[in-house]
């Protein structure tokens, strides 16, 4: 890897020597526009929107993200800042990078500590591995780099027990081992986490440290023990380490450091390999997940770029009294739905989620309105009573926030349990609650209750907006927590006119919708029955 960057550097060079006054312009403005990290702080919001090229001046290598509980890839063009995805590996995988076929293009691999053995891939594609390798001893990291200068990685080995990098300047033959060191030297502290990286610019990678209890990073500029060249302070503790050319300028042509930060899904990297702020930040990826860096090549894009960290959407709690038997009923389907997950773009169908409520299941028969009139309890429909007290709550969750809503059905007569309007009853197969996720984040649903009250929690990603409401003796309360960032979308609710439950009445909810890419509004009347 590292003597092709050599014979790419000279060519970017002087494409970075050509580049118009208006692209040197942009990349300045960028740069100088970043907030970026110092030794023990970090930008509240990444401010990287432009293509990891045109912040550097010209194509170089990036950084992508590995999904640890899924083995979903996802690679960042550094020319356009697509991303491609792909599934290889295993959850629990140990996921790098290096060019096994010396074709100039780094590519997956994996450690699998559940079998002992290491998997390449030679494409940014889904598909089983190419090759496959026993790997070492149980607890040691691969350490992937170019390290005797031909042009190919090979996969060698660092061992926390003894702090050995062991060298090996060949891959393992398919199926069989590793083999033996070419050989190996001392270096680091119990914890440290190696790196791999052409860190003085010579074509031959070196092994970096990084100790992620501190932040501070340490290397050598050869491959042999003694104590670090270089060291410096970079992150937070925690942080995950990657290194490589990010940019045209400062220690032209070696790789410098960047860090991924699991607690806020961005990615911070460093022009230089030294103290100071961040030169670029972006946000990419969540807490499940470990950072990837290389050359990858020509990408085709067009995929979904990696969920960031889920953050509490909405949230909303209403109250009952306790110890009847519909309480049974709430919390069964509480529990039912804690859990469920809609993919981006699709849509939660609640009667189609849990399907007929039964005695099988666990329901048991509580009163209902039917007919606009109490109803207790020898009818199909009390088996599962009650339950539109959760609906009403999952509904009042979907309302604040700014999901789309697609169908529910107020009450017939109004319940002073239930928010004025914003409530929702359910039946099945109707009536029924369903929303549609219109964001590329995953909404998670998460529910609580309790002998008096039941809640529903809505997890993705507005923009960090949140939103927290209750129902309580007659009276909605709604709070924004945190007004989030400039994607946000926000979400008002106006209700007018009054109803109770022996007099009825006809109450106007308009609910509207600001954010990004403009405003939308509906409103509905909703007529309540009276005695």
């Amino acid at each position: 890897m590292a003597s092709e960057r050599h014979a790419r550097i000279d060519g970017t060079e002087r494409l970075w020597q050509t580049v118009t006054l208006q692209r040197f312009l942009i990349a300045i403005t960028v740069i100088l526009g970043q907030v970026g990290l110092a030794a023990t702080s970090l930008a509240e919001e990444p401010s990287a929107l432009l293509p990891l090229a045109a912040v550097a001046g010209g194509p170089e290598e990036s950084f992508g993200v590995v999904d640890t509980t899924t083995g979903q890839w996802y690679l960042r063009d550094p020319l356009n800042g697509e991303t491609t995805s792909f599934f290889f590996g295993n959850p629990a995988d140990t996921p790098f990078t290096g060019d096994w076929d010396c074709d100039g293009v780094d590519t997956p691999g994996l450690y699998r500590r559940a079998d002992g053995f290491v998997y390449l891939r030679n494409s940014n594609t889904q598909g089983v591995a190419d090759l496959r390798f026993f790997f070492g001893n149980p607890g040691d990291i691969p350490l992937a780099g170019d390290f005797d200068g031909d042009g190919c990685d090979t996969v060698s080995i660092y061992r926390p027990s003894e702090q050995r990098i062991y060298v090996i300047n060949r891959l393992g033959s398919n199926n069989g081992p590793l083999g033996p060191a070419d050989y190996s030297f001392i270096f680091g502290n119990p914890g440290d986490k190696p790196f791999a990286g052409d860190f003085d610019g010579n074509g031959v990678d070196e092994v970096g440290l990084h100790r992620e209890s501190t932040g501070r990073v340490y290397f050598r500029f050869s491959l042999t023990a003694g104590v670090a060249d270089r060291d410096f302070i970079y992150g937070n503790p925690g942080d995950k380490i990657i290194a490589g050319v990010w940019a045209q300028k400062g220690e032209f042509g070696s790789d410098t450091v960047g860090i991924f930060r699991p607690s806020d899904g961005n990615v911070y990297l460093r022009f230089s390999n030294t103290q100071g702020m961040a030169d670029a930040t972006f946000a990419y990826g969540n807490s499940k997940m470990l950072p990837v860096a290389g050359l990858f090549g020509p990408l085709p894009g067009g995929d979904l770029p990696p969920p960031p960290e889920p953050r509490l959407v909405s949230r909303f709690t209403t109250y009952f009294n306790c110890c009847q038997p519909r309480v049974k009923n709430i919390q069964l389907m509480a529990r039912q739905v804690n859990g469920a997950v809609v993919e981006p773009w699709g849509t939660f169908d609640l009667n189609a989620y849990l399907g007929p409520r039964t005695k099988a299941k666990g329901y048991v028969p509580a009163p209902i309105l039917l007919n606009g009139e109490g109803y207790c309890c020898d009818h199909p429909l009390n088996i599962g009573g009650g339950t539109s007290q959760f609906g009403t709550t999952i509904y009042a969750s979907i309302f604040w926030s700014p999901y789309d809503e697609i169908s529910h059905k107020p009450h017939s007569r109004y319940i002073a349990r239930y928010p004025l309007g914003i409530e929702a009853t359910l039946g099945y197969p109707t009536p029924n609650v369903v929303f549609r996720n219109d964001s590329p984040t995953p909404v998670y649903i998460r529910t609580s209750s309790t002998s008096t009250s039941v809640t529903v929690e809505l997890w993705g990603n507005n923009g960090g907006r949140t939103v927290v409401g209750s129902h309580r003796n007659g009276r909605t309360s709604v709070t924004v927590t945190d007004s989030g960032g400039s994607s946000a979308r926000v979400v008002t609710g106006k209700v007018t006119g009054s109803a109770t439950y022996s007099g009825g009445g006809f109450v106007t909810v308009v609910r509207t919708i600001s954010g990004p890419d403009g405003t939308t509004s509906e409103s509905w009347g909703v007529r309540y029955l009276g005695s």
